[in-house]
């Protein structure tokens, strides 16, 4: 597995995660993707892969196109590694979007 993460105004993540279809249409090697309210407009996401060569197919597939059409995103991700233990409770239920 691999963890990256992400903080940005949450104008510009709706926008990433709308171009990048990260909840409409998941990359089969997302295991997981949290974001949470980070404070002053910013939010922060936090994406679990199954791999680091995930990652770079993720960017290959999705992330390169946009950026060729519309640019580089202020607020990369930032990459933290393979993680030391992960925990995830899979109940069979489709996730929820919070209320905004």
């Amino acid at each position: 597995m691999f963890l990256e993460t992400v903080t940005a105004p949450r104008d510009e993540w709706e926008h990433w995660n709308e171009r990048l279809r990260m909840l409409s249409d998941p990359p089969r090697a997302l295991v997981a993707a949290i974001t949470w309210n980070a404070g002053d407009g910013q939010v922060t996401s936090l994406n679990l892969w199954e791999t680091p060569e995930a990652v770079a197919d993720f960017f290959m597939e999705r992330v390169r196109p946009v950026l060729e059409a519309e640019g580089e995103a202020a607020n990369k991700p930032q990459r933290h590694g393979v993680p030391i233990s992960v925990y995830i409770r899979n109940d069979g239920q489709r996730p929820v979007d919070p209320p905004r």
